[in-house]
């Protein structure tokens, strides 16, 4: 193979399945291709199908297969993609995502125009596959911007004025292994690696997408979705990242200019616990610390953009509490729930209590208390309205709530 002009690289393990869908995406969108490339799958010691599926698409594509002896961790696998890839342009795809080939020529041609551009990022949009629907894209910019080479403070208003995540990108070989670029945990890896790329060359942010992110790939198999799981954790590495970023623009500021972008960073974090709640509830963490987390938007005076109330999520947190917590729930056989529950909250309870649960509406229809129940009293009622209890836990609603307090 003679040295191509791009390089996609394609990191994988053990999804064979994926990746043989990429690939053959790829004979589609690269079909007329007008630059010369390799594709680069980097096996990190899959033990499934993966040799036989690189292997069927060897005569489709320009393809360069290393299979690694032994798993290097995903990190090292990437870092080994770009340490090796031949082409001048170097370009990352997940095994579960796509490009579109047209796309990709417009940026390769708008680097080769302006020489001084060492990278150049784009939004990159949504896919269900299984619906055939358009989800949008993550972030979008009404026009291109180019930050200068060393202008900290360009590039960090455009990350602030666009919300924009650069992960996704088109960058020259060289400057890759100018910056070796690497991820690590206090500060969020795509915004340190902007600085640092913007450090040595001209930076384009793309208004335009490239990059197809599939969010629902098979009818019958739903993988992990890495960027949702990153997203409800990964607040404070953003905020370190951009604080990374004021960090290097300081010299080009003054003191009050600095507040300000602490705020407009304060703001962009919020949006993001926002985002971090509202994936927490869809896909039903504990309560208790999705409460704790909401509660930070509280401080922030950011409240309103919950996605859900805050005093619907201290009342789920409070029973999520009730139905977790080792010291109340030790030797409980039952969960036993007195007062008037409407109907959703029941059904809330039983789909998610760990103990078999009863349901009294008033003392009268309680059943003989014992000390393998847990019993959660509703208001009207008080622990005095009990009969003898021979060693029931005893738990006042009103005593849960004012502990997540409104």
């Amino acid at each position: 193979m003679s040295t191509p002009l791009v390089s996609f690289c394609i990191p994988t393990y053990n999804r064979s399945r994926y990746l043989d869908s990429l690939l053959y995406s790829l004979t589609d969108h690269l079909a007329e291709f007008p630059y010369s490339y390799e594709v680069f799958v980097s096996d990190n010691a899959s033990d499934d199908e993966t040799p036989a599926i690189v292997q069927a698409y060897q005569e489709r594509l320009p393809l360069r297969y290393v299979r690694h002896a032994e798993n290097r961790g995903g990190r090292a696998n990437y870092q080994y993609m770009m340490a090796n890839a031949l082409g001048r342009y170097v370009i990352y795809i997940a095994d579960d995502d796509g490009v579109m080939g047209h796309r990709v020529a417009e940026v390769i041609a708008a680097m080769e125009a302006n020489p001084d551009v060492g990278i150049a990022y784009a939004p990159w949009k949504l896919l269900d596959l299984v619906a055939d629907r358009d989800q949008g894209q993550f972030y979008w910019q009404d026009r291109d911007i180019k930050v200068d080479k060393g202008d900290y403070r360009r590039l960090l208003d455009t990350l602030l004025q666009y919300g924009i995540f650069p992960e996704i990108y088109v960058c020259r070989r060289e400057l890759l292994q100018r910056v070796m670029p690497r991820i690590h945990e206090q500060a969020y890896y795509a915004f340190v690696h902007a600085s640092e790329f913007v450090q040595h060359a001209q930076v384009l942010f793309m208004a335009q997408p490239y990059y197809v992110s599939v969010t629902n790939y098979f009818a019958d198999h739903q993988r992990i979705q890495g960027g949702n799981e990153e997203a409800e954790t990964a607040w404070d590495r953003y905020r370190g990242g951009l604080e990374y970023v004021l960090g290097r623009a300081l010299p080009l500021m003054q003191d009050a200019d600095r507040i300000g972008y602490l705020q407009r960073i304060q703001d962009l974090i919020a949006q993001r616990i926002a985002v971090a709640v509202r994936l927490r509830l869809a896909n039903n963490r504990d309560p208790v610390e999705t409460y704790y987390l909401a509660y930070r938007l509280k401080a922030m005076g950011k409240a309103q953009i919950l996605p859900m109330n805050l005093d619907a999520l201290r009342a789920a947190a409070a029973l999520g509490f009730l139905m977790q917590d080792p010291e109340l729930n030790r030797d409980a056989r039952t969960l036993v729930l007195l007062g008037q529950f409407e109907p959703v909250l029941r059904s809330y309870i039983e789909a998610r209590a760990p103990l078999p649960t009863v349901f009294a509406n008033s003392p009268s229809e309680l059943p003989p208390l014992d000390a393998g129940m847990l019993v959660l009293i509703r208001a009207p009622y008080q622990a005095a309205n009990l009969p003898a209890s021979q060693g029931a836990r005893l738990v006042s609603e009103d005593a849960l709530m004012q502990k997540f307090v409104g």
